[in-house]
């Protein structure tokens, strides 16, 4: 019995380590295991999608973040553009003038710079060889932008005239088209030496005028509320 008895509990003993040495083996086994280049595929973009996935919460805080960003960005946009628009306005007004100028030096005759305030645009009449018009070159005012001029306005410069937003002469037979003249030295075919020409661009918040004196002096203007700053002074 003895005998018996100790040889019973040597065997159990065997049993359990033989038990731990196949678990280890198979454990072992498990890890060297090489995948199939499928496999492995199968597995990288199972993990990828489980990585690149977004829950509906995480959406949500986007967007709701993207529309806060967006409603104070948007005011300021829409600012930004109409200030740009009415200086961008001002800036073909002065490129005109030069243009005319230029041209009427070039030609050795006169070059005339007509307005219409009706169309929101302004251009340089053509003339044929003989002096008669062919036609008018108009470059339309940005989108939004017309000619006219603040609320109790003050002249930009002393004798610059504020009862219009044109202060060209009206084309015979026509209320809403000005025109002004530039003899063969470029220079503002007016009846006084001391006449200064004017013309007002805005959207209804921000304006813009451009000055011309009779020796060819051209100025841009800013409205700061309540009166012109100047912005820029071209000599002729």
């Amino acid at each position: 019995m003895i005998v018996t008895g100790h040889v019973t509990c040597h065997c159990n003993g065997e049993s359990r380590v033989r038990s731990f040495v196949g678990q280890f083996e198979s454990s072992l086994f498990d890890a060297s295991v090489v995948r199939s280049p499928e496999q492995e595929v199968v597995m990288s973009g199972e993990t990828r999608k489980q990585q690149a996935g977004f829950t509906v919460l995480e959406t949500t805080v986007v967007v709701l973040v993207v529309g806060v960003i967006m409603a104070f960005a948007t005011p300021k946009f829409i600012n930004a553009m109409r200030e740009y628009r009415v200086s961008m306005a001002s800036r073909q007004l002065t490129d005109l003038i030069h243009q005319a100028k230029m041209q009427a030096v070039s030609d050795n005759r006169a070059v005339t710079l007509r307005v219409d305030t009706a169309a929101n645009r302004l251009g340089i009449v053509v003339l044929d060889a003989n002096g008669n018009e062919v036609r008018t070159d108009y470059v339309p005012l940005p989108q939004g932008v017309s000619f006219s001029m603040p609320a109790n306005v003050s002249a930009p410069m002393t004798g610059a005239p504020i009862a219009m937003s044109v202060s060209f002469a009206p084309k015979a037979g026509s209320p809403t088209v000005f025109e002004q003249q530039f003899n063969s030295r470029g220079f503002l075919v007016v009846a006084s030496p001391a006449t200064v020409q004017a013309i007002y661009v805005g959207n209804g918040q921000v304006f813009r005028a451009v000055t011309l004196t009779s020796v060819g002096g051209i100025r841009t203007w800013k409205w700061n509320a309540s009166q012109w700053a100047n912005t820029r002074t071209v000599s002729s």
